[in-house]
């Protein structure tokens, strides 16, 4: 999460420790991540493949607009 300013940062690291939601869809990002450049490596994608690179990209569209909120929530607080 490269977007994030330091005080950010401590917020995540938090949250990762105490908020059970925010870990699973922390800890979800990353292997959607990983996923996902797993798929960048390949020279063809099938019409299956890129099927689920789009419902990841969502997924974790999704996720990433959670997590920012939650955040939000925690900078505001």
């Amino acid at each position: 999460m490269q977007w994030l300013d330091e005080a950010e940062k401590k917020i995540v690291e938090t949250l990762v420790e105490n908020d059970v939601v925010f870990k699973k869809v922390y800890l979800e990002h990353i292997e959607i991540d990983k996923a996902l450049s797993k798929y960048s490596t390949k020279p063809f994608l099938t019409p299956e493949e890129q099927k689920k690179i789009k419902e990841l990209k969502l997924k974790k569209l999704n996720g990433n607009d959670l997590m920012n909120k939650m955040i939000r929530s925690k900078v505001k607080a």
